[in-house]
């Protein structure tokens, strides 16, 4: 796994919490991915904390096989928040962590999931996340 970016880690808590809240998503057969998870915070000054992430390869519905395929979760505009995950067939199928510290989507925008699976075949994937909405401390 390689981020191609410098994911923000967030050491204190911050002063306003809303959720808990999960998302649990499960594709279609797809050979290239784009869905939104989880809608932007509602608030100006909020972003979208990440604790958990789970994911991993199911059995195409049409084609019934795994297919490699490889994920990652990106923010409303395209950049990278965690990932991309190399999910293999033969091998390791699912990916799981817990966050040390919560993961921070960049302020006021969505939680995206970006996806291809290998040689342009269809698999499909699941993705299951925990985190919470948070506010900036008052400057």
């Amino acid at each position: 796994m390689a981020t191609t970016n410098t994911p923000t880690v967030v050491q204190e808590i911050t002063h306003v919490r809303t959720g808990p809240w999960a998302v649990n998503y499960h594709s279609s057969d797809f050979s290239t991915l784009n869905i939104e998870l989880k809608a932007a915070p509602t608030r100006i000054k909020s972003a979208t904390y990440l604790t958990h992430v789970t994911m991993g390869l199911v059995a195409s519905a049409e084609h019934n096989y795994l297919i490699d395929c490889k994920l990652t979760l990106i923010d409303g505009i395209g950049a990278e928040v965690f990932g991309p995950v190399q999910l293999q067939a033969g091998g390791q199928s699912t990916f799981s962590k817990d966050f040390k510290y919560p993961l921070k989507v960049t302020d006021n925008k969505a939680l995206d999931l970006s996806g291809k699976s290998g040689g342009g075949y269809y698999t499909a994937a699941f993705v299951y996340i925990e985190g919470f909405t948070g506010d900036k401390p008052i400057s």
